[in-house]
């Protein structure tokens, strides 16, 4: 590992720069100028991490009393179970993680040095201590170093400090890898590299964090742990009820490993990673990268989203809103002859020219020439340019703009004048705007700051993106808080907040010093009923964030720069937009490819549609399997030889349900979800209603193929014929009342057409027909164990089914009534 860098030791880098000796041999000593990066998650990880499931871990104990039981045969068709899972989780994860890899791999950052008295372009990566870095107007810095030159440059630190106002850098000063160069140019001398920077250490720092469960983790071992108690208790109970009634010990395993084989929903690890799978293209559909599978499902957990403003909430681009004028020409002349087209609120004066001209405002710069420029910095807030040429009839005038009440001090003007203007400025800083003041005066030295005459004042502001109010107003309905949390001014921050629906009459907002001054526990009381936190730092995100999974809150937090890291990974889904930093996008969750904030309003509807859909096929799966789990326990203690073998169990579970347990979960958005509160972590996958429709399932299915089984096996004599009803009512049942699952709310004549879920009448469909082959193919019934039914007897079969689905749909009724104000 690389020595970390000691400036100390480091000799005065002649103005020629290092030599390319010197250069190799300090890149042996410190290294390459890489950020620390999270390893890529390699291959074997992704495929080992699909199998760390609890409904994994259920199914392998069922393949392995399978193998102790020398039924080979099941043990291998289980055992494809688990491998098609795994096969689908890692397919899906490791696009995702190849899309993100890839989207990254596009930029190739360089930047210009002084080596051996030459200027060269090298790959940020190259640098080393002690070499000297050209900074220029847009480039980013590429490594900690000292300002050796400076000629007005600042840098845009928000990356860093979360500070939207650019810091001006004078020789001396520290530049910071990462941060932007916004005015001027300058020198540095490169004192840290890598690891070593102030960006490298929060990079470092990242990767100590340890993942906790997601929601939908949590969710499924505890519904694992209580399928596990419930099959191993009817396992044991089939089992010693069995040796009390003096039944062979080696028949009632048997009879329990059937039992156990039919409790366990094979099907249902399959279904479950399709949804996820599903969910991640549609959000990608969307413009939203998910890079881990289980957190597609946590989105639609969440309840509280932390957002910033600029550039999420609002487009991240200046224009000009509002405008008073004395004198358009000379203003015009300010907007474009004081104008470096560096930063939003110069492309803004420039974008407002253009409106206002009908042409190019380049065509006015062509006919003038700047003689002299003092450019703007965050301390002077003022620009001023010496200028002349044939536009100005070959006359010379000096252009101000800058913040009025700067360049009104410099103005020759009335005092009841200069009352009205900044009158106005007030007037338009309670709007939200950011205010220019215009002047001009004739041609005179930079240095006297007086004589200008006030030609205007544009206020300026950054408009809400397309879509937010209304997805605010969605975020609402759904129970779900949103917050603004931003290092912009209070003012500008409520202004926007209110404007977009996420702060009411009444609210109020609170500062960084403010949150700084408050302790854990105040700031707990506060943080829920807080919708703009404004001038907030890096740390204070992170204090927020956590105060906010104090309180219960499932977190989204959405962020772009280096400062946000900490608090990305702290949120239950870190969110970033697709232009924010390497190391914002290694901790996150999701990227919103389009920087916009419905976006994650829609990533949080598919995942309450993912959730609604695992709650629809785990109850579904269950209902099937407790019913043949119930017919096998009364059949045992009615003395009745097993209705059901392990072959027809696991044809029913994968052939026949198999593919219809997927389909159901492509049952696409019902009404009403995002009028719903979020889901408790507490709250388990099976709802009331679901527990509800199992039992009545359970119960009616059971009884139903008993009495079939009874009159085929008492009355005749024939166990063979009876168990070939009753696989062929299992099979058929549930290809029927699956179709009452659609919809947990409502009755089948109000859900979603069934052309919305084509597949699912398809895989319906298909299980039919692979109930009945087996009937007609005799290598088939062999196999099985089943005899061909005759006609009355599939009618009855259907009578069944058709029974079961109006049972289905009245508990359903009846569920919903008794639990309608849960």
């Amino acid at each position: 590992m690389p020595a970390p860098t000691d400036t100390a030791s480091l000799t005065h880098t002649p103005d020629g720069g290092l030599s390319q000796t010197e250069v190799l041999a300090r890149r042996k000593a410190y290294g390459e100028n890489r950020l620390p990066a999270e390893k890529a998650t390699s291959p074997l990880t992704i495929l080992l991490a699909q199998v760390k499931s609890p409904l994994v871990y259920i199914i392998l104990v069922a393949a392995l009393v399978s193998l102790v039981a020398r039924e080979y045969g099941d043990f291998a068709i289980i055992m494809a179970v688990v491998v098609i899972d795994v096969v689908l989780g890692f397919a899906q994860e490791y696009q995702a993680q190849k899309t993100y890899t890839a989207l990254k791999g596009l930029l190739k950052p360089t930047t210009t040095v002084l080596r051996d008295g030459e200027r060269r372009e090298v790959e940020a990566w190259e640098l080393v201590p002690g070499d000297l870095a050209l900074l220029s107007m847009g480039e980013k810095v590429p490594a900690d170093g000292r300002v050796r030159e400076s000629v007005k440059l600042g840098l845009d630190e928000a990356i860093l400090t979360g500070e939207a106002e650019p810091v001006t850098k004078d020789v001396g000063q520290s530049a910071f890898m990462g941060t932007t160069v916004v005015a001027g140019r300058g020198l540095i001398q490169v004192d840290k590299t890598g690891p070593a920077t102030e960006l490298g250490g929060i990079a470092t720092s990242l990767q100590e964090h340890v993942e906790e469960d997601t929601p939908l983790q949590k969710r499924l071992k505890a519904f694992s742990r209580t399928l596990t108690l419930i099959v191993l208790g009817f396992t044991l109970a089939i089992l010693a009820t069995g040796l009390i009634l003096g039944e062979d010990f080696l028949q009632m395993l048997r009879t329990s490993i059937i039992l156990a084989i039919a409790a366990v929903p094979e099907g249902l690890l399959i279904a479950v990673t399709v949804i996820l799978v599903l969910g991640m293209r549609k959000i990608l559909k969307r413009n939203g990268l998910v890079k881990r599978l289980l957190a597609v499902e946590t989105l639609g957990s969440v309840t509280t989203i932390c957002t910033d403003k600029t550039g999420t909430l609002t487009e991240g681009r200046m224009r000009v809103s509002m405008a008073d004028i004395l004198d358009a020409d000379r203003a015009l002349q300010v907007m474009v002859l004081c104008n470096d087209l560096e930063g939003p609120v110069d492309i803004a004066l420039w974008e407002h020219a253009r409106l206002l001209m009908g042409a190019d405002p380049q065509a006015m710069v062509d006919r003038s020439q700047r003689l002299e420029e003092e450019l703007f910095t965050s301390e002077t807030k003022y620009m001023i340019t010496a200028v002349t040429g044939t536009l100005l009839g070959g006359q010379g005038y000096n252009f101000l703009k800058g913040a009025p009440e700067i360049v009104l001090g410099m103005c020759e003007i009335k005092p009841e004048e200069k009352a009205r203007h900044l009158g106005l400025v007030d007037e338009w800083a309670g709007l939200g705007l950011r205010m220019i003041g215009l002047a001009v005066r004739p041609l005179g030295r930079l240095e006297d700051y007086r004589g200008y005459s006030w030609v205007g004042l544009l206020g300026l502001e950054d408009p809400v993106r397309e879509g937010v109010v209304e997805s605010v107003e969605v975020a609402h309905r759904a129970g779900i808080q949103v917050k603004m949390i931003t290092g912009d001014y209070p003012k500008t921050a409520e202004h926007v907040a209110r404007r977009i629906g996420l702060m009411q009459e009444g609210e109020g907002s609170l500062e960084g010093r403010e949150v700084a001054d408050l302790g854990d526990t105040e700031l707990q009381a506060l943080v829920r009923t807080t919708p703009v936190f404004a001038r907030i730092r890096p740390h204070d995100k992170l204090r927020i964030i956590r105060a906010l999974q104090a309180e219960g809150e499932i977190t989204a937090m959405i962020g772009d720069g280096v400062n946000d890291a900490p608090a990305l990974q702290r949120a239950n889904i870190g969110v970033v937009v697709g232009s924010a930093t390497d190391v914002a996008k290694e901790t996150a969750d999701l990227i919103l490819l389009d920087n916009n904030f419905r976006t994650i309003v829609a990533a949080v509807e598919e995942g309450r549609i993912i959730f609604q859909n695992i709650r629809k096929v785990v109850a579904y799966t269950l209902s099937n399997s407790f019913a043949e789990v119930l017919a096998i326990f009364v059949a045992m203690i009615l003395g009745w030889p097993a209705p059901l073998l392990v072959a027809q169990i696991l044809w029913i579970h994968l052939i026949c349900d198999g593919p219809s347990d997927i389909v159901l979960g492509f049952e696409p958005m019902e009404k009403g979800i995002m009028d719903e509160k979020p889901k408790s972590l507490h709250e388990p996958i099976l709802s009331h209603l679901g527990l509800s429709l199992i039992g009545v399932i359970s119960v009616s299915s059971a009884t139903a193929v008993l009495l079939l089984f009874h009159h085929m096996y008492a009355v005749h004599g024939n166990p063979v014929e009876g168990r070939s009803i009753v696989f062929a009512s299992f099979a058929i049942n549930s290809m029927v009342y699956i179709f009452a699952y659609r919809s947990m709310r409502q009755p089948i004549w109000r859900m979603n057409p069934l052309r919305a879920n084509m597949a699912l009448v398809w895989a319906v469909a298909a299980g039919v027909a692979m109930a009945i082959l087996p009937f007609l193919m005799p290598g088939l019934r062999s196999l099985l164990g089943i005899v061909p039914l005759s006609l009355a007897e599939w009618l009855a079969v259907g009578g069944v089914a058709l029974g079961l689905l109006v049972i289905v749909e009245i508990g359903k009724w009846i569920s919903n009534r008794a639990h309608a104000n849960d």
